[in-house]
């Protein structure tokens, strides 16, 4: 186990794989332990961006391995042991659709490749994704092994159809009594889904349980077929909600635990910390490392406020949180005005934005005509600025990512007042 050091008590880089530093959601994780014992239900876990998702389809994992911590984190224990083989991979830009995620989870090592009774080569007989792929058959007992006798057979398959045969067969050996689980982590990335649904009504009865996690605001938008598959489903659709304020604060107090209390913050730093956070642990993980490093090189052991602020202000301007950043001084450019407008919309605790007022509000603080104020916001919504607002009905607007919202709400203002706006 890696040490635990305060360069790695939060892990604002990655999801949390350590369930003693994983906080809260136990209602979620109820819901999951419930769809496991569901027999044919398939699992989608969706919500927004540095959520948690990751981290809690890490923790699903463990409890379907019956993971003895994970197990405890239970309010309700489970009617029998979970007896699963866990299959995790995390989609990136090379799977662009399904047929490529199959040949991912054929082909990794990480993955199901260990498992099959047959080698997969990784290059597809056709660059657009033809659908052929080279198989070599092998000789395999079903279990995991090293040693393995080669046949020289070759033949050629059709990828999905490769997939799912290769999936009832580990099923067949016994390898788990439960079946597999396959977690697939980011299938948000994947830009064309289709077929996916039919591979989980194929594999749905055949002990495969699949748990697709993304961000998404509907579960349409991680199944594009999703009513073929409504049924399957119905008892592991999982929303991701916001963190409550003493589920964030955990983070910080597990973080601190796991180095044995030698460093503390106090109640006010938590409490800013938590507020900027909006639900999301990924800042809480961001600003409480960034902010115990910092107490560390100014020699004291315990993190203030005023330190956790000074925290955030080296992570906007040092660059630690890059994609933030980046889309924050794109919608921001040269103008101050759009960057008043943008920490005003961000500051509404509402997922949608009411217009009409704070157009007016706006207005007074800038000394400027409320009509002019529709033509900056009409930016935020541009290509150009980044595409940060979107017009959800009329005058109404929310944020296109929360995660992006409560930063541009929590970082330190870019410009002065009175700086001219140079880039309209």
């Amino acid at each position: 186990m890696t040490e635990i050091t305060p360069h790695n008590a939060f892990t604002p880089a990655r999801e949390v794989q350590d369930i003693d530093r994983f906080a809260g959601r136990a209602a979620t994780l109820d819901s999951l332990a419930a769809a496991l014992q569901s027999d044919g239900a398939q699992i989608v876990l969706y919500g927004q961006r540095g959520i948690g998702k990751s981290s809690l389809s890490r923790v699903l994992a463990q409890i379907a391995i019956n993971d003895e911590a994970a197990i405890s984190r239970l309010a309700t224990a489970p009617h029998s042991k979970f007896d699963y083989l866990p299959i995790y991979v995390t989609c990136d830009d090379s799977v662009t659709n399904v047929e490529k995620l199959c040949l991912r989870l054929l082909t990794d090592e990480q993955a199901l490749a260990p498992w099959i009774p047959f080698k997969v080569s990784e290059r597809t007989s056709s660059q657009e994704g033809g659908g052929k792929l080279g198989v070599k058959v092998i000789e395999l007992s079903g279990k995991l092994s090293g040693s393995i006798t080669e046949r020289k057979t070759e033949i050629q398959a059709e990828v999905t159809s490769t997939f799912i045969n290769a999936c009832r067969q580990i099923v067949s050996s016994g390898v788990a009594a439960d079946g597999v689980l396959i977690v697939i982590d980011e299938f948000d990335r994947i830009s064309d889904k289709s077929g996916i649904a039919s591979i989980i009504k194929a594999l749905g009865p055949e002990k495969i349980t699949f748990a697709l996690v993304g961000v998404a605001s509907d579960v349409r938008e991680l199944i594009s077929d999703h009513e073929s598959v409504a049924r399957q489903i119905a008892d592991g659709t999982i929303f991701v909600p916001p963190m409550d304020g003493d589920e964030l604060a955990e983070i910080i107090s597990r973080a601190m635990a796991a180095l044995n209390n030698k460093y503390s913050f106090e109640l006010a730093a938590i409490t800013w910390i938590t507020t900027i956070a909006r639900g999301h642990p990924f800042y809480v993980h961001l600003v409480g490392k960034h902010a115990l490093l910092r107490a560390i090189s100014q020699r004291t052991d315990v993190v203030t406020e005023a330190i956790a602020r000074e925290a955030l202000a080296d992570i906007a301007f040092k660059g630690s949180a890059p994609i933030q950043e980046a889309a924050y001084k794109k919608a921001v450019g040269h103008s101050y005005t759009r960057e008043h407008i943008l920490k005003k919309f961000a500051s509404v605790d509402a997922d949608e934005v009411y217009t009409t007022n704070l157009y007016g509000d706006i207005a007074r603080e800038l000394n400027i005509d409320p009509s002019a104020i529709s033509v900056y916001v009409g930016q935020l919504a541009s290509e150009k600025y980044g595409n940060v607002l979107e017009r959800s009905r009329d005058r109404y607007y929310q944020f296109t990512d929360s995660l992006f919202k409560a930063y541009a709400a929590a970082r330190p203002y870019e410009r002065k007042t009175g700086d001219k706006d140079n880039d309209i």
